[in-house]
């Protein structure tokens, strides 16, 4: 007899060392079965095999299983009170400003960063911009910087012939190896990991919504911890922290809450 999802989950958990207990179980279920319908996989017993011995599927699961849409600018409101509060509170001080994308998909977001500091006119010796992802195909897609235009629909001209140069059948703009420079790529599983301490500035947008109650309470509270005081923390548009006082954040806007310490 098939071994049931929840048998396959635990198994599938082991093997790839990440806790999907963490994630909503529906949509494990779903894409795990979207996985197997588009490789023609019978059920979870022969789903399980190719997770242990197909290093291929193996890695097809992963990248299937992960977030990986994004853009430039996302929510570009956002990005605007980045620009002109966030920003110019952070760099008042002559020390170094550290920033993290977590999870950083396709690259789109750190960049976006990086782009803003630059038009700022701020040196990238005074910051650090340091992105993780659990997905390592996504991360190398991250590391070359080659984008389509739906990834840009927010770019305006200016930004977009400054910093892309168009591709010969106008198919993809590549980003300018001066920005791709200022942005410090690495897998990490969020869940499972350890965090570093000294942040300024953690975007983890866009990723609370797959989580359990559960995990997304322990994940704050991780987040929280390596924040530094006065540090904040951005989330995506449709996500929210109710009670942030009992986390020690207070939100300033929208998505932005900040730490108090």
């Amino acid at each position: 007899m098939a071994i049931t999802f929840t048998e396959f989950k635990d198994q599938a958990k082991k093997i790839l060392n990440i806790d999907l207990d963490g994630y909503k179980l529906d949509r494990v279920e779903r894409r795990t079965k979207s996985l197997m319908r588009r490789y023609q996989v019978d059920d979870f017993d022969e789903c399980i095999d190719l997770i242990k011995h197909d290093t291929e599927f193996k890695d097809a699961y992963l990248n299937h299983f992960t977030i990986n849409t994004s853009e430039f600018f996302r929510n570009p409101e956002n990005f605007d009170f980045l620009e002109s509060d966030v920003f110019p509170k952070l760099f008042q001080e002559n020390r170094k400003v550290k920033i993290w994308s977590a999870p950083c998909s396709n690259g789109s977001e750190p960049y976006s960063l990086a782009i803003i500091l630059k038009e700022m006119g701020i040196s990238p010796r005074k910051f650090e911009i340091y992105a993780t992802d659990l997905d390592h195909t996504i991360l190398d897609t991250a590391r070359q910087a080659e984008y389509k235009e739906n990834s840009l629909k927010n770019v305006s001209d200016k930004i977009l012939n400054t910093y892309f140069e168009e591709s010969a059948d106008g198919k993809t703009y590549a980003l300018s190896s001066e920005i791709k420079r200022m942005v410090k790529f690495e897998q990490k599983d969020l869940i499972n990991a350890r965090f570093r301490n000294d942040w300024d500035l953690i975007l983890s947008r866009n990723f609370f919504i797959y989580l359990t109650k559960d995990m997304k309470d322990q994940l704050i509270n991780k987040f929280t911890s390596v924040l530094n005081p006065g540090g904040y923390f951005f989330l995506g548009n449709t996500e929210y922290i109710f009670s942030p006082e009992k986390y020690g954040l207070d939100k300033i806007f929208q998505s932005f809450y900040q730490y108090e310490g």
